[in-house]
C-alpha cells in the first residue's frame, strides 16, 4: 500500500496529466464538494471507493493509486475503446476574434480532424450535428475563453438565447470579422457583449444585432472550450 504522501503525489500527477476540466467531473462523478479534491491531493485523504472513479477519469489503472509497484511510467490505462467510440470534427485554422478587434474570414483555411466521444457529444444533443472548431485571437473573452483556445460550435445552432456564448460574423474592412461573445436578450432587443469588456476597446459596450450600421450574423452556438491549464 501507498503511504498518504506518495498517494497525495500520485493523485496530483494524474490531475496534472490530463485534460482541463477533469477534477471538475471526478466531483460530479463522486457526489462530493470539489474542494474536497484538495485534500486528496495534499494530503491522499481519498475514500477508497472513489478510485476507481479518479482512474478512469485521469485515465490511470487503479493500482496505479494503491500498489507502489504500479509506477508513473507503466500507469496509463489499456484503452478499450476503439475508433468507432469517437466521431470526427472538422478543425479549421480560422481564428475567431475575442478581442483587438475580429478575425477576417479565411476562404481557403486549412483543416484537420479533432476526435470527440460520441458518448459526450450524444449527452449534449450534438451527435451528427454540422460541428466544427475554431481557434480564439484575444482577451475579450476571459476568463472564459484564452488566446488560443480551440471552440467547438454548431452551425444548425442560430437560435439565440440569452446568456450562451456564439460565434457571430459581422463585416469587415475587406472581409466579413468572426467572433465569439455572449447573448444578452433583452425588452430593447437581442445583443452581444465581451465577458471582459476591458481586453477590446471595440466591445466596451454590448452590440445591436440588428445594427443598422454593423448587423450582426449568428454562425452556431458553441458547445465546447478546450485550453491549456493555469
Amino acid at each position: 500500500m501507498l503511504d498518504n504522501h506518495e498517494l497525495a503525489r500520485r493523485i496530483s500527477y494524474a490531475f496534472s496529466q490530463s485534460p482541463r476540466g477533469t477534477k471538475a467531473a471526478v466531483a460530479r462523478e463522486c457526489e462530493i464538494n470539489p474542494q474536497a479534491i484538495t485534500g486528496w491531493e495534499t494530503k491522499g485523504a481519498i475514500d477508497k471507493r472513489f478510485i476507481p472513479i479518479l482512474a478512469r477519469r485521469t485515465g490511470r489503472r487503479p493500482e496505479y493509486f494503491l500498489d507502489p509497484a504500479v509506477t508513473d511510467r507503466n500507469s496509463a490505462a489499456i484503452s478499450e475503446t476503439s475508433n468507432d467510440d469517437y466521431a470526427d470534427v472538422v478543425g479549421y485554422s480560422q481564428a475567431v476574434g475575442l478581442g483587438a478587434g475580429g478575425a477576417e474570414a479565411v476562404e481557403y483555411a486549412e483543416t484537420h480532424s479533432l476526435k470527440f466521444k460520441k458518448t459526450s457529444l450524444r449527452r449534449r444533443g450534438i451527435l451528427n450535428r454540422p460541428l466544427a472548431v475554431y481557434y480564439g485571437r484575444g482577451d475579450s473573452m476571459e476568463p472564459t475563453i484564452k488566446d488560443g483556445d480551440a471552440i467547438l460550435f454548431d452551425t444548425s445552432d442560430t437560435r439565440v438565447v440569452d446568456g450562451v456564448l456564439y460565434v457571430i460574423q459581422m463585416d469587415g474592412a475587406a472581409n466579413p470579422e468572426y467572433y465569439v461573445k455572449r447573448a444578452m436578450v433583452l425588452d430593447a432587443g437581442i445583443y452581444f457583449a465581451s465577458d471582459n469588456p476591458v481586453g477590446d476597446h471595440s466591445w466596451k459596450k454590448p452590440k445591436a444585432m440588428d445594427s443598422k450600421k454593423h448587423p450582426i450574423t449568428v454562425i452556431g452556438r458553441v458547445h465546447w472550450i478546450g485550453g491549456w491549464a493555469d
